[in-house]
């Protein structure tokens, strides 16, 4: 599951680094500071989407744990 949530996050990380690089660039700023900037927010922008996929990813695999540990303890009441 940690596959797709990394093909996500490099996926916006680019993107994202190419925007923010049109955007300083039409803003009149020096190639090394557009550069310098997008590649900073593409790096945060990676590491928030993969935090958050995980956090995602470990709340819905112990919800999914608990959903059947419940449905076997009522079998077993049976």
């Amino acid at each position: 599951m940690t596959r797709p949530i990394r093909s996500v996050a490099v996926y916006l990380a680019v993107m994202l680094f190419f925007i923010m690089s049109l955007v300083g660039w039409f803003s009149g700023c020096s190639p090394a500071t557009c550069c310098s900037r997008a590649l900073i927010g593409a790096v945060i922008t990676y590491l928030a989407v993969s935090w958050a996929g995980r956090i995602v990813y470990k709340i819905m695999l112990d919800a999914m744990i608990a959903s059947r540990v419940r449905k076997a303890a009522a079998v077993d009441r049976k």
